[in-house]
């Protein structure tokens, strides 16, 4: 199981210092990485400010998981990042300017990609279970399928948050005051997004019954072990029982991405998997994925991670290697 103190770990490993301070945890780049760093400030167990302002000298790719349910809601000032999807759950192709939100539900693999030469500056909060466990309200069963339906993966225009993360950034305050400040401003955030979550909806262009609901989900988890050697989609409707716009709209609409695309995210789930856990040569895991072309796979893999497989399998054996030193 990955926590979010795992994830930091990485950023260490990668090159950051870390600094223990009243109230604050500060991660600054070492001079070869690049200049500045962030700051996790409250209490780290339930909800917390985080604030970077970093430049890159080299491109950094990190694993971007963490097994439990959260939520990331922040600003961004300037620069941006790319975010890919390692499986099922889509999410942006950039994390950028303006006021993002991602729901971790269910539980997103993936990686992040930082450019070099690009300032990244923003403020937010992260969310963990304890949060939630301990509001002083019980939360609706539906929250968290609606909350990642309507949130992710869309930038959002709610003033009063980008103003709390306004002050988040720029906010002075040091040891017992920063973490009570953290706790409230966070509370108040989180009070926003909630009043969203609740009184918007979602704009659906195609009426799902009950039924066509189970009929799509259905699909998916068909799709998932069927991948590498995928029906058409006119062989699919007949055998789902559903028509062509009901499973192709209904489908994106539903999970937030094209029937091709989900198959595309399984089979790079699992070349990512066997580069991952596994010496097979790329050129097998290309056909073991359903490519029977090396170049169109490597093409596709790049589009998809942002690296080549051989770059990505020595990131991950570099990762490994100093987990285990």
């Amino acid at each position: 199981m990955r926590t979010i103190e795992d994830y930091w770990k990485d950023w260490e490993r990668l090159g950051f210092e870390k600094k223990v301070e009243a109230g604050c945890i500060r991660y600054t780049a070492s001079p070869e990485l690049g200049t500045g760093g962030f700051t996790v400030m409250g209490d780290t167990r339930t909800a917390m400010g985080i604030v970077s302002d970093c430049t890159l000298e080299k491109p950094c790719i990190i694993e971007e998981s963490v097994d439990e349910r959260g939520i990331e809601i922040g600003r961004y000032y300037e620069g941006s990042v790319e975010v890919y999807d390692a499986g099922r759950n889509p999410v942006p192709d950039a994390v950028d300017y303006g006021l993002n939100v991602y729901v971790n539900e269910p539980v997103f693999h993936g990686f992040k990609r930082i450019n070099p030469h690009v300032r990244i500056v923003n403020a937010g909060f992260s969310y963990r279970p304890q949060f939630f466990e301990t509001l002083p309200i019980a939360l609706p069963d539906d929250f968290w399928k609606r909350a990642a339906a309507l949130l992710n993966p869309a930038p959002l225009h709610i003033p009063q948050i980008s103003a709390i993360c306004d002050q988040l950034k720029n906010c002075e305050l040091t040891g017992d005051l920063l973490v009570l400040y953290i706790q409230a401003k966070a509370l108040e955030a989180f009070v926003y997004l909630f009043d969203y979550i609740y009184s918007h909806t979602e704009k659906r262009t195609v009426h799902l019954s009950a039924d066509d609901k189970v009929r799509l989900h259905a699909l998916r988890v068909y799709l998932e072990k069927h991948a590498v050697n995928p029906p058409t989609i006119q062989a699919l409707s007949k055998q789902f029982a559903l028509n062509r716009e009901k499973l192709v709209t209904g489908f994106k609409e539903t999970y937030r991405i094209t029937v091709n695309g989900y198959v595309q995210n399984v089979r790079m789930h699992r070349a990512v998997e066997l580069l991952k856990n596994s010496d097979v040569s790329i050129t097998q895991i290309a056909r073991e994925v359903g490519y029977y072309g090396d170049g169109y796979f490597q093409t596709a893999f790049k589009k998809c991670y942002g690296v080549s497989p051989g770059e990505l399998r020595r990131e991950m054996k570099e990762r490994n290697t100093a987990n285990n030193s």
